[in-house]
């Protein structure tokens, strides 16, 4: 029985709803379901269930559920056209389902659509922004068998927003031409390893001087790569009284029960993989260390248990971090913008899309200079595989390798050697040493 039998559609279904008051009311609904072309059998999916909660339980109109389920479904039919052609990408979605979807599928759907001559506005405003959605909610309902790590930010309007995983430059996704640049999504602070510290020092330091009571936890994540969940769920007993001066650990527990018992959404406040994180030995983390020490003595607790709390003693959920940490950034690109021999600085972090998972990123970044293989970076890193660290390692290695050739390009003699230096650059990118 061929899978080109089946397809994916949308329908409209008038349902009876029971209300409280134990009344029937009739109520229009969106379904996905499959359908079997030969004989016209419709059924619903069980994945209807992600309209139901990003749309329709929150209120949202009929054609504000029906534009994000037909997306979905036209994402659907398009893995069931590549395994029908077999492209190796997609087999494993015959076994797994919906388990096995990665951000590749995501990915090569939409530069299918940027192929199909799909407007910028188009791609980017329905077809992703409803994939990004959708890998929200598998997430979330732990549906994936990819670790997969979605990062926020706040914008300028002070709303919350995903960034789209879709940006990630190792998923070579293509988007259409647009008149403006596509902001891409940061991971570190830049290739230079004296400019990045420059900038990682001025950047706690804003933090030290607009939102001190975070500045510690924004240090745990440059230095130890922890996540936002990771970071507000610390006790006091998660860091040990002789941080850096005897212990390099701190203690990644499921603290909610002990925190976060009068927040009803907790998606913030998550922490993937308990264990002891080890920390890059910094005297300047050390220093952020002390100086918090000092501000918890000064607050009176709500919670006695809490290790970050604000200036009135009430613990940092992660929103409240993710709010002062977009306030700490904010700060600092004013301040970068001001400055005059600035600007490449300031061009860099404001032209891009970055939110607290930086500090994760500027961490990966120098394991990778202390020459960790992927399995240690998985390891260090706190991951439950080591793809994730293996894609920075060859991304990594892909600049490093385009960065030698630039240079082999533009330091050799060129006058009658253009074959030559052909040859050295195909070895230089290409070579599988």
């Amino acid at each position: 029985m061929g899978l080109d039998r089946y397809r994916w559609i949308t329908k409209q279904t008038e349902i009876e709803h029971l209300l409280g008051n134990n009344q029937l009311e009739p109520r229009v609904v969106i379904t996905i379901a499959v359908k079997d072309n030969e004989t016209g059998l419709v059924v619903p999916h069980p994945i209807t269930h992600f309209i139901r909660e990003k749309y329709e339980f929150k209120g949202k109109s009929l054609s504000s559920q029906l534009n994000p389920a037909r997306q979905i479904v036209k994402f659907f039919n398009y893995i069931n056209e590549q395994i029908i052609l077999k492209n190796p990408d997609f087999l494993q979605l015959q076994e797994k389902g919906i388990k096995g979807l990665t951000l590749i599928h995501g990915a090569r759907y939409i530069t299918s659509c940027t192929e199909k001559k799909c407007q910028y506005g188009y791609v980017r405003g329905h077809i992703e922004r409803y994939l990004v959605h959708f890998y929200d909610y598998l997430l979330k309902m732990k549906l994936l068998d990819e670790e997969i790590e979605l990062d926020t930010y706040i914008t300028r309007s002070g709303d919350e927003a995903i960034i789209s995983p879709f940006l990630d430059p190792t998923l070579d996704t293509q988007y259409p031409p647009t008149d403006g640049p596509i902001k891409q999504k940061l991971k570190d602070f830049g290739d230079d390893p004296k400019k990045k510290n420059q900038l990682v020092y001025e950047f706690l330091e804003e933090a030290r001087r607009v939102s001190p009571e975070i500045a510690f936890g924004i240090g745990l994540q440059i230095f130890g790569g922890l996540r936002r969940g990771e970071v507000v769920n610390l006790t006091v007993g998660s860091v040990s009284t002789d941080f850096l001066r005897g212990s390099n650990f701190v203690a990644v527990l499921d603290n909610q029960h002990r925190l976060f018992t009068h927040l009803k959404d907790i998606t913030k406040e998550q922490v993937k993989r308990p264990r002891l994180q080890p920390i890059l030995p910094s005297d300047y983390l050390k220093e952020l260390y002390d100086a918090h020490m000092k501000l918890n003595v000064k607050v009176k607790k709500m919670n006695p248990h809490a290790f970050f709390v604000d200036r009135k003693g009430n613990t940092i959920s992660g929103g409240t971090y993710e709010r002062k940490f977009a306030q700490v950034k904010k700060a600092y690109l004013d301040r970068l913008n001001e400055s005059i021999g600035r600007y490449s600085d300031w061009r860099m972090l404001d032209g891009a899309i970055w939110g607290t998972h930086i500090g994760r990123g500027i961490f990966t970044n120098y394991l990778y200079g202390r020459g960790l293989d992927d399995r240690q970076m998985a390891i260090v890193r706190g991951d439950k595989s080591t793809e994730s660290a293996k894609s920075y390692i060859d991304y990594r290695n892909a600049i490093s390798n385009f960065q030698d050739a630039m240079e082999v390009f533009s330091t050799n003699e060129i006058l009658d050697a253009g074959k030559d230096i052909v040859k050295k650059w195909d070895w230089e990118v290409f070579s599988k040493r």
